[in-house]
């Protein structure tokens, strides 16, 4: 398995953490494919750390998970890398809420996943904190993608050393692998979720829940294992 690539300067590691952006590279997912942070457009400006890690990782298209389409169109004129990308159809704007079992929320999991399969990464996954939402879609896709359960959980657990609330748990300090195991079982009304049925059960997500073909689940395996 190839190693991740550090792709930032070492001066911005700390502010990379501090923003919450960081690739996703585990199980199946190659080096340089796919990220997640923090909204790079806060109070009416361009985040200056995400917009120099995005120039460095080369991110071609972007899921907006918290914004509207017609919200995102003001703020993207504050950041001339986000906003060129918005113009040339990289960016997706989805509006989810918070109800990961809802079927506004799978509706909108669903054309965050067409979108994927349509356009080329690097790819960068981002709600307002990148915690609760970007939690669960990255949950879901390192799952599907066999990452070990370990590291999906520490994964999900590393948002919350980012000075940033989940809105779902509140207080981040009080997060543990419980919590994490919690949104993890989101994926599953049924079956109780451990280190052998991980990336079974996010597939079943994706097919049955989600509502993506066999042959769309095929080519998104494709796209995040870069191949």
């Amino acid at each position: 398995m190839l190693k991740s690539n550090i792709l930032a300067p070492e001066q911005f590691s700390n502010d990379a953490k501090s923003v919450n952006f960081r690739e996703i590279c585990m199980g199946e997912i190659a080096p340089n494919t796919l990220f997640r942070s923090s909204h790079p457009i806060k109070e009416n400006k361009q985040d200056y750390i995400i917009s120099q890690l995005a120039g460095f990782t080369k991110i071609s298209s972007i899921v907006n998970l918290c914004d509207t389409a017609s919200g995102i169109m003001s703020k993207v004129l504050c950041a001339p890398w986000y906003n060129i990308l918005f113009d040339n159809d990289r960016v997706i704007a989805l509006g989810m809420d918070f109800s990961f079992t809802s079927d506004g929320f799978k509706n909108k999991f669903k054309d965050a996943i067409k979108f994927i399969l349509r356009t080329e990464g690097p790819w960068l996954i981002h709600c307002h904190a990148g915690v609760d939402r970007t939690g669960f879609v990255s949950i879901v896709l390192e799952s599907f993608m066999n990452a070990p359960l370990d590291k999906v959980i520490n994964d999900y657990l590393k948002s919350f050393n980012s000075g940033f609330e989940s809105d779902i748990f509140g207080n981040t300090e009080n997060t543990d692998i419980q919590t994490a195991m919690q949104v993890i079982s989101a994926m599953s009304e049924t079956q109780l979720i451990d280190e052998h049925n991980l990336q079974q059960i996010a597939e079943i997500y994706l097919r049955q829940k989600i509502g993506i073909t066999a042959e769309e689940a095929q080519l998104l395996r494709l796209k995040l294992s870069g191949k």
